[in-house]
Order: structure tokens, then sequence, then C-alpha cells
């Protein structure tokens, strides 16, 4: 730039219409002078230059402590809303640890009660085997019927539902007392109410309600079910070591049987598999006992033939 431009700056910037970039110039330009050079400017340009420059420095040392005092409350509000989300996340995320489950189980002949850590009552008969965890976390109380058949007490807990899984239905409640059985050899699964409500799901997604009195009878092969109305307290007999059986298939016999008392019994001709037996049978009694009220019931007899027991 050369001198006269320089003079046509300064005037400019001395009257006020140069802009923002030619200000900057003049005033960098005037900083760059030590004291002891000489400056040629007038006084008035020069006193001009130096009110502009304290005017520009005072709004700063004032508001930069506000500005940095901001700045800290926004860096702080933005690392405190990071942190949350990080702990929500993790807390979300994170792996849960695994369910720790305890198992029950009887042998032939053998009853069992237990009491759960909600304080709700089990009774298991014979041959049964029960998985349950050893705290009920979160908002279910899942246990699982393996095999076998239990009766339940379910203490009330409208924020946790009890439920009961078998290998072909799952039976929902929220406070009652029920009883399942779900053997394996056994043709059908039933379920019981003593008191209360329960829900029985099926593998197609279909739901029975019972009440009191009522029994589902469920067939595990079809899928096919009916309702009807048992004596409750005979359909939890078995409690107290009876089992009543009323209008029993061969089929049904033969696997009370084997689950009360180890032993294995077989139909020695076709007609023999199309009668029906109403008895007690009990844990408690000889088997020789037991297997004389069977054949005297349709005047069959019965023998030995390895292992098992031939009605014929």
């Amino acid at each position: 730039m050369n001198r006269y431009k320089f003079k046509r700056l300064l005037k400019r910037y001395q009257d006020g219409s140069a802009n923002e970039t030619e200000r900057a110039l003049v005033e960098a330009w005037y900083a760059s002078y030590t004291q002891a050079e000489d400056k040629p400017l007038a006084d008035g340009v020069r006193q001009k230059l130096l009110r502009n420059i304290n005017s520009a420095i005072e709004p700063a040392i004032s508001i930069a402590p506000q500005r940095r005092l901001y700045q800290y409350i926004r860096v702080a509000a933005a690392v405190l809303v990071f942190a949350l989300i990080g702990a929500v996340a993790y807390h979300k995320l994170k792996p849960k640890p695994a369910t720790v489950y305890s198992l029950a189980s009887t042998k032939n002949g053998q009853i069992q009660r237990l009491v759960l850590q909600d304080s709700s009552a089990v009774w298991l008969n014979s041959a049964t085997r029960l998985r349950f965890p050893e705290q009920f976390d979160g908002t279910l109380r899942e246990i699982y019927l393996d095999e076998g058949e239990a009766f339940f007490d379910v203490k009330h807990d409208a924020k946790k539902p009890f439920i009961v899984h078998t290998s072909k239905v799952k039976v929902h409640v929220l406070g009652t007392s029920f009883n399942i059985n779900a053997y394996h050899n056994m043709p059908e699964l039933k379920v019981m109410v003593a008191t209360g409500k329960v829900g029985v799901s099926t593998k197609n997604g279909r739901t029975i309600y019972l009440t009191p009195g009522q029994e589902l009878m469920y067939n595990t092969s079809t899928g096919q079910y009916n309702q009807h109305k048992v004596d409750i307290n005979a359909a939890q007999g078995w409690k107290t070591g009876i089992i009543y059986l009323r209008q029993a298939t061969f089929a049904e016999l033969a696997a009370v049987i084997k689950n009360q008392l180890g032993i294995t019994i077989k139909a020695g001709s076709a007609e023999i598999t199309g009668y029906r037996f109403t008895l007690p049978i009990q844990a408690n009694l000889p088997a020789e006992q037991t297997l004389q009220m069977i054949t005297q019931m349709h005047n069959t007899h019965y023998r030995k033939e390895g292992n098992d027991i031939v009605i014929y």
C-alpha cells in the first residue's frame, strides 16, 4: 500500500467511515510500533486508536468470564446427559445374571411337600420332577413341572403372576390352588382347580379357563380336550397317599401303578385293554394286595413275566 492510499485509510479511520477490515489494519499497524519509535500520526488519530483499542478490551474483560461460565455450564450439562444415557444403556444392555434353579424330585411311592421363596406351597406326587428358582426375580413367578403330578397352593400376588410350565401346556394364575397331572406315560394331561381361577394355555395359543371343581383333560397326542366337574377332595386325595381311579382305562391304570409302585403291568389280551377300572390305589399297601383288587374287578388273574406283571 503506497503512502497516499495509507493516508486516505487513516483519514477514513479518523472520521469513522472505515470498514471493519480497514479499522483492523490501522489498529494492527499502530500496535506494531514500540514506544521508542516515532509515531507519525496526528494526536487525534492516535487518541482515537487508543480509545478504540480500550473500548474493545474493556467489554472483553467483563464479558469473557460470563462466556466462559456459560461454556462450562454447557459442557457440564452435555457430560451429565451423556453420563445418564450411558448409565441407562449399561443397565439395559448389561447381561442379567442367569436364574439359578433348584430341582425337587420324588421316587415311586414318595410324596414331598416344599415351600417356595414366595411362600407358595407345592406337594409332589411320586415319580415327579419340579424345577423352581431360588428367587423370583422380575415380574413373573415361573416354575417347570418336567414330569409327574403336583398340587400348588399359590400365594396371591397381583403384580407377579404365577406360571407353571409343562411340556404341553402352560398354567398361569395370580393366587389359587390347583392340581396338575403331567406324567409322560399318561395319555392325557389333567389340570384341576380347587380354589380361585386358572388359565391353561396350549401350544396352539388357545387358553381355557377353569374355576373351582372343574378339571381339564388334554390329550397330548391330538390336542383335543374336555372340561368336566370333579370331586375336589378325591382329585387331590393323592396328597394323603390315596389315588382314586374312576372308570380309568387300562392305560391309565398301568401308568398309575408304574408311578406309584414302580411296577409295570401289561394286558394279556385285547379284551382286557377295553376294561374300565374304579378303585383306590394306595402306595403304602403291598403290591400283591393291589394286584388282587385289580383282578377281582373283572374276574381276571395275573402272573409275573420277568420284571413285568401280566393281567390275563
